[in-house]
């Protein structure tokens, strides 16, 4: 088998297009192998030219980062744009709740057809306590305007007992709404009496933001 053809004959990738990310997930690359060890997170932001040379060769473009979200880019919203005139398909998994509800509305506007996915781990009231820094409030009504919208809920001891009500949440709000057991996460971290039904999906290390 030719593995090079294959990675070559994808028709998705993902990308990581900036540096930057105002979260400190405990258990992001970004906190326990830069932060905590004190060492500076390197990069830049992709350039537009680079941007556009990957486009050419995929259909579509998945923005989900290992050490940044991908909101952060100076561009972003440039390059959703862009996606959208070029008929190739945008996917976002984000976290992050900096920006301004025009920021948001701007680039919903630039493509209505993108995907995206809010990961809001637990009650819209609680999820700050994993994703440090996060307004999830805010989050949640920014992910009610949003096209195409799905909510990412990763299963910790502190939310476990409130997913029915969040699926719930996301019904009455025509959200999609799936739980993710993370293959990042120590299984001591959930409660040992916790047995759950079985999750939507579980995702590999690079999509667990």
């Amino acid at each position: 088998m030719n593995h090079l053809k294959l990675f070559y004959d994808r028709k998705s990738i993902n990308l990581d297009i900036t540096f930057r990310c105002a979260l400190q997930c405990p258990n992001c690359m970004r906190q326990y192998l830069y932060a905590k060890q004190g060492i500076k997170i390197k990069g830049k932001d992709m350039s537009m030219k680079h941007f556009k040379m990957v486009v050419e060769k995929f259909d579509e473009i998945v923005f989900c980062g290992t050490i940044s979200d991908p909101l952060f880019h100076p561009g972003f919203i440039d390059m959703l744009a862009y996606l959208k005139e070029q008929n190739k398909l945008a996917q976002i998994i984000t976290a992050a709740s900096q920006k301004s509800y025009d920021w948001y509305n701007r680039a919903f506007a630039a493509n209505p057809d993108a995907h995206w996915t809010f990961s809001i781990d637990g009650l819209p009231k609680d999820s700050h306590k994993y994703r440090i820094n996060q307004n999830g409030k805010k989050l949640f009504k920014v992910m009610k305007l949003a096209p195409n919208a799905r909510w990412k809920y990763i299963i910790f001891k502190y939310n476990e007992n409130d997913i029915d009500e969040a699926r719930q949440l996301a019904k009455d709000n025509n959200i999609d709404f799936s739980t993710v057991l993370s293959a990042r996460f120590d299984h001591e971290q959930y409660d040992n009496s916790y047995k759950p039904t079985k999750p939507e999906f579980i995702l590999p290390n690079w999509q667990n933001q």
